[in-house]
């Protein structure tokens, strides 16, 4: 009987830890988002604007469909403010190993062109999924998160990582699906206008 009686105090007590662990994890999110713990700017609200076709896929040479995004100061910027910049436009998400591998990358190109910006346009994740993010990676340049992914559906960015390097004249150069390395993304900045 008394080994009886430890299983039974061992499997209640198994099963009160169970019951912790599980409502630990079922818990409700905080709801105060990361946005700058960090070096990055993550931006807290973003859209497309209208104009264009918005059923096609943006081609080279024609001009990059326009966005505005909201910074945590409550300033709001436009992908066309940027006239005058050559852009890379990068669309990611969190979860995505070819977007993390190539992120360094885009981080070391803002080092080496003075003339060129890189904009990260987050595919439907909630900001406190960024910060952390762009803190491992030690991610600078602007990360826009798109809760709505309407941006990234207009640009047709249904596959990650997929670039757009802009030149500056707000035109589109070249559309890249897939990841990059620091020389493809050399290569192309070089062909930039």
């Amino acid at each position: 009987m008394p080994e009886q009686l430890h299983y039974t105090r061992l499997s209640w007590l198994l099963l009160a830890l169970f019951l912790l662990l599980l409502a630990a994890c079922g818990g409700t999110p905080a709801t105060t988002p990361v946005v700058s713990s960090g070096p990055q700017t993550i931006a807290v609200s973003s859209r497309i604007l209208p104009g264009g076709a918005q059923d096609v896929i943006p081609a080279q040479g024609e001009a990059a469909p326009d966005f505005e995004y909201t910074m945590p100061d409550g300033s709001t910027h436009t992908l066309s403010q940027l006239r005058g910049k050559k852009v890379l436009l990068n669309f990611w998400a969190t979860w995505c190993g070819p977007c993390r591998s190539e992120m360094p990358d885009l981080q070391q190109t803002l080092s080496k062109y003075s003339d060129v910006v890189v904009i990260g346009v987050n595919k439907a994740q909630t900001l406190d999924q960024l910060g952390p993010f762009a803190n491992e990676l030690g991610v600078t340049f602007p990360l826009i998160t798109n809760l709505d992914g309407d941006i990234a559906e207009r640009y047709a960015a249904k596959l990650l990582p997929t670039t757009y390097f802009i030149n500056s004249d707000g035109t589109i150069a070249l559309r890249k699906t897939g990841v990059m390395n620091a020389e493809f993304i050399a290569n192309h900045i070089e062909e930039l206008k």
